[in-house]
């Protein structure tokens, strides 16, 4: 981790509510307080999960999964990174909604998918079968 009082750009809000927390001079303020950090929390963890079935399902092993859920590629593919995380925007989490705003955080996967060649059409495919999940 950085140091102290430094805190990594997708973990502001959390931050934030951690302090307002803290802050909090009434029991139902720090309740509704800490119900906010809890759904952020949770919401965070979907996104999380979502990424790594959509990866499962795309890839062909658990390594080539663990590889492309760790490994930070370069990005030579650009169109069809482009197109897999517009559609992933699109089917399931829109980031320029604040409560989405972390699945920006969660597309390096993404690049990896791209830069280990697998189809768009098969991307796409994964995405549809994690989003009708989260439809339900």
């Amino acid at each position: 981790m950085a140091g102290m009082g430094t805190v990594a750009q997708c973990d502001v809000p959390v931050a934030i509510l951690q302090n307002r927390i803290k802050a909090a001079k009434y029991p139902e303020e720090t309740a509704k307080l800490q119900k906010d950090l809890d759904q952020l929390l949770e919401t965070r963890e979907l996104i999380r999960q979502t990424v790594r079935q959509i990866v499962r399902l795309a890839t062909d092993s658990e390594q080539q999964a663990e590889r492309t859920l760790t490994t930070k590629q370069r990005l030579t593919e650009r169109e069809n990174y482009r197109a897999a995380v517009e559609y992933f925007q699109l089917q399931c989490f829109d980031w320029n909604k604040q409560e989405y705003e972390y699945a920006l955080h969660q597309l390096s996967p993404f690049v990896n998918l791209c830069e280990e060649r697998i189809p768009l059409i098969r991307i796409k495919e994964a995405i549809d079968q994690v989003s009708e999940k989260l439809k339900q």
